[in-house]
């Protein structure tokens, strides 16, 4: 049986066949450590490394190739810019959309620092949600001395929401706030760029839209930005005799041996992003999005979540008298994957009213095609026509 992906917010499947190319060559052509040594093997790791920052420098809008950082996945980078800042006794703003990538180091804050965290509102009364404008007024009335950072969680892993990061981002800039940006959900999607949207602090997994392999992830510290302190300290090749981790990027905030087949992949998950174009993949992401509505809206007993959101990679639903888990089993049963329960993200469930029971979630992706859509209609109608 053929799978039919429908869980690219998960992670991206499959992946372009230069991913795992790149990371062949990586293993097999620069197999040294890199920064560690003078040989041809580690040189060419570190050229490697080097040209994947300038590489992701480029493709966010960044001048500083020194100032990308490289982590197993996006709660790492989000961590250390969170554990890093000196938030003791001062106020953090989130979204409705936020992670627990982003919510439980918070929570840890809050318990550890005295840290309070306030979240600005995205959804509003009925089948939608606020205006850009709205949402960005919604920040500005809370905004207080003590606010010290600002989070957006670009893009929604659990519907079609996203963000106005670039109005944030002025809003934040006019008011002297650092502005963290979780881009899991949008980058390789949605057009980022740092100077311009006014992000301090970019954190992105590479596993998803990127199209890089599972445990590569991204960090981008804005040129003007406060570096975070070291949460982690070790060897990394640079002042070998100080018992103190550099005071400069990259090296600050790598310690240990870099993934280097990781960071290959996701360079080449990056280059095929440009081969392709980032406009055709979100154009074709947002037809899809818009026939999968169109699928279940039509369908009996069936719930859509922010159904009135027009565009989007993700869409949430339910089957009424049925478990959003038997779903996803019936589903993955006729070989269509999708996810099923509260995908790491509690605050839109409450807005949603689905806290107790979660969504049944399908994400479109890079390599989605109508022919995808067409079997998971088929499978819904299935599950749909016995439904009382």
């Amino acid at each position: 049986m053929e799978l039919v992906y429908l869980d690219h917010a998960a992670t991206s499947w499959p992946k372009p066949r230069a991913v795992g190319a790149a990371m062949l060559r990586a293993m097999t052509e620069a197999g040294g450590n890199p920064g560690r040594a003078g040989h041809m093997l580690a040189m060419r790791a570190s050229s490697l490394v080097y040209g994947a920052r300038c590489t992701a420098a480029e493709f966010f809008g960044s001048d500083a190739p020194e100032n990308v950082l490289f982590y197993p996945n996006a709660t790492y980078a989000v961590n250390a810019v969170l554990h890093g800042l000196a938030l003791g006794g001062k106020r953090v703003l989130i979204s409705e959309l936020e992670h627990n990538a982003v919510i439980r180091p918070l929570y840890c804050l809050q318990q550890s620092a005295g840290v309070a965290v306030d979240v600005y509102p995205v959804f509003g009364g009925g089948d939608g949600m606020l205006s850009d404008e709205e949402i960005v007024s919604g920040i500005r009335a809370r905004l207080t001395r003590d606010t010290a950072l600002v989070c957006a969680c670009h893009a929604s892993n659990v519907c079609g929401a996203v963000l106005p990061i670039r109005g944030i981002g002025a809003l934040c800039r006019a008011a002297r706030i650092p502005f963290l940006v979780d881009a899991s959900q949008s980058a390789g999607v949605y057009d980022i760029d740092m100077s311009r949207d006014g992000i301090d602090y970019l954190c992105t997994a590479g596993h998803k839209a990127l199209l890089g392999p599972q445990g590569s992830g991204l960090l981008l510290i804005g040129e003007q930005a406060q570096i975070p302190a070291a949460g982690i300290q070790g060897g990394n090749g640079v002042a070998s005799l100080s018992p103190e981790m550099p005071d400069f990027l990259p090296e600050a905030l790598e310690a240990g041996t870099l993934s280097v087949p990781a960071i290959a992949g996701l360079r080449a998950g990056i280059d095929d992003i440009g081969r392709v174009g980032i406009g055709e993949i979100r154009e074709n992401c947002h037809m899809l999005y818009r026939r999968l509505l169109e699928m279940l809206d039509g369908l009996p007993g069936v719930t859509v979540y922010r159904g009135g959101i027009a565009r989007g990679c993700v869409l949430s639903f339910n089957v009424r008298n049925m478990p959003c888990t038997r779903c996803a089993e019936l589903l993955a049963a006729e070989g269509i994957c999708v996810r099923a329960g509260f995908h790491c993200t509690p605050l839109p469930h409450r807005a949603f009213g689905t806290s107790e029971e979660g969504t049944v979630r399908v994400s479109v992706g890079w390599g989605s095609a109508v022919r995808d859509t067409e079997r998971f209609y088929r499978a819904m109608q299935g599950i749909c026509r016995d439904v009382r």
